[in-house]
């Protein structure tokens, strides 16, 4: 018999959870070509909803807390963009802080302004980072569907030149 709908197992990976993969991870050419994971027979659209007429739990501030884990902040650097994010954040922020305060700020409300400009500065370069490395692999894709495309053409050159070859060789 099948399997339940209402499970709260995750369902498989679909095309745009591989849309952003792991750095240096398997070559760019599988990157693109990747099939695509079959749908869940069992899955009604809409989600996981209860199907026997039960409301789906509430979810709140405590549950999305505790998917959290300690290796995850220790390893947040090691995203894309984050480091050169935060980085330039800092930066900004020590910049326009530290103008505020030589211009004669009063050190909280210069403090307040570094801070500001911490969090505008990351969040800005944050956004530009993911846009740059999201045209980047719009491009790449592009690139790799022209080599296929260069090379199919190629092929097709060649089998005709082959059989060509052969008809010359049978009317010979």
């Amino acid at each position: 018999m099948a399997a339940d709908t209402r499970d709260d197992t995750p369902s498989p990976k679909t095309p745009e959870d591989r849309s952003n993969p792991p750095p240096h991870r398997g070559k760019t050419y599988e990157t693109f070509n990747v099939p695509a994971a079959p749908e869940n027979a069992n899955a009604l659209p809409g989600g996981n909803t209860n199907t026997a007429g039960g409301r789906p739990k509430e979810v709140g501030i405590i549950d999305a807390a505790k998917t959290v884990r300690l290796e995850d902040l220790k390893e947040v650097h090691k995203k894309p963009c984050v480091r050169d994010a935060l980085l330039t954040g800092i930066g900004a922020g020590f910049g326009i802080g530290g103008i505020r305060g030589i211009l004669g700020a009063p050190i909280f409300i210069a403090c307040n302004w570094a801070v500001g400009t911490f969090c505008f500065g990351s969040f800005a370069m944050y956004q530009f980072c993911q846009r740059k490395r999201q045209l980047e692999m719009q491009g790449m894709k592009r690139a790799v569907e022209i080599i296929d495309r260069k090379k199919l053409e190629k092929e097709q050159k060649a089998e005709e030149a082959r059989a060509a070859r052969r008809r010359a060789k049978e009317g010979a």
